[in-house]
């Protein structure tokens, strides 16, 4: 005796096989692949010292505490807590600044990418509004 899968139980396999999936892909159980920001638009206090006391990020423009803006060249989850964020001068020629972010309970870590790897020395936090 062969059994055979009726309409009614390809259909009911197929309708939980996609929900499944939705949820999934919505959880983001498999990572970021839509570029997600990390640090989304809004304005924000950070613990730096320098011009960086607050920042904004309005989708692909940043702007410091002081004026100086700049364009978002890269702000995305790398996987599900951490991320870069890759921001480019508009003067003074050819100016970029890397930051690898963290997420932590206050906001976002953000260390200096320095010769290819984080400065955690020079890691500030951006607190979460």
């Amino acid at each position: 005796m062969k059994k055979k899968l009726g309409i009614i139980q390809v259909l009911a396999i197929l309708i939980i096989g996609i929900m499944i999936g939705a949820f999934a892909e919505r959880s983001h159980v498999f990572g970021y692949a839509d570029n997600t920001p990390i640090i989304p638009n809004g304005t924000y206090k950070t613990t730096s010292t320098n011009n960086w006391k607050t920042i904004k990020i309005k989708k692909d423009l940043f702007e410091n505490g002081s004026g100086s803006k700049g364009i978002i060249v890269d702000n995305r989850y790398t996987n599900r807590t951490r991320g870069r964020l890759i921001i480019a001068s508009q003067h003074s020629g050819n100016h970029s600044w890397s930051y690898y972010v963290a997420e932590v309970k206050e906001g976002w870590r953000l260390s200096p990418i320095v010769n290819g790897k984080p400065d955690h020395k020079s890691e500030f936090i951006v607190y979460a509004n």
